[in-house]
C-alpha cells in the first residue's frame, strides 16, 4: 500500500486515511472543494456542521482543563455515504505521487486544523500507528524551509521507499 508515494504496511495505510478523514472533518469546509461530487459534498456540509455543532458544545460544557473531545472529529460518519465521501478525499490526499505534491494541497488544511484548535489538531496531525510520511507531511511547517527539503531524507531514514512504477498498479 502506499501513502504520498511511499510503500507503507496496509495497516498503516488504513490509520492514514482515518486520521485524514478526522483533519477533514475537523476543517470542513476547508476540504470542500477535493469532494468527487457537489451532492457527496453537500452530504459533508451536513455531517461536518453536526460535528461543529457538538464539538462546540461539548466544548461549552467542559470543566476548566478537561480535554476536548476529539471523538466529535475522528468518529467514523454513520451514513455510509458521508464515510465513502471523506475516506474517498483521503485516500485522494494518499494517492498523491510524492510528499512535495502532496504537502500543497495540505497546507490549506493543516493551516485551517492549526487554527481550529492546536493542541487537537496535533493530535491528529501525529494520529498514533499512523505512517512517518503521513506525519513527516502533516507537522513540517513550510516556513521552515530547511526541514521541509530534508523532509524526503527523514522518510527514507525510517525506512520507507518509494513506490516504483509496478507498485502503483498492485496498490
Amino acid at each position: 500500500m502506499g501513502s504520498f508515494g511511499w510503500q507503507v504496511p496496509t495497516a498503516q495505510h488504513f490509520i492514514d486515511l482515518r486520521a485524514l478523514s478526522a483533519l477533514i472533518f475537523m476543517v470542513w469546509p476547508c476540504a470542500r472543494e477535493l469532494a468527487e461530487t457537489e451532492a457527496l459534498a453537500v452530504l459533508v456540509d451536513r455531517e461536518a456542521e453536526k460535528r461543529h455543532a457538538e464539538f462546540a458544545r461539548s466544548r461549552a460544557e467542559a470543566e476548566a482543563g478537561r480535554r476536548q473531545a476529539s471523538h466529535h472529529y475522528s468518529d467514523p460518519a454513520a451514513d455510509p455515504a458521508v464515510a465513502g465521501a471523506v475516506l474517498g478525499i483521503a485516500a485522494q490526499l494518499l494517492s498523491a505521487p510524492d510528499e512535495n505534491a502532496t504537502h500543497e494541497v495540505m497546507v490549506p488544511i493543516i493551516n485551517r486544523a492549526k487554527e481550529r484548535i492546536f493542541s487537537m489538531s496535533y493530535q491528529f496531525r501525529s494520529f498514533g500507528g499512523s505512517s512517518y510520511p503521513l506525519q513527516a507531511i502533516l507537522l513540517t511547517s513550510r516556513r521552515d524551509r530547511g526541514a521541509f527539503q530534508r523532509m524526503e531524507q527523514r522518510i527514507e531514514s525510517k525506512g520507507f521507499s518509494r513506490l516504483t512504477g509496478a507498485d502503483w498498479f498492485t496498490r
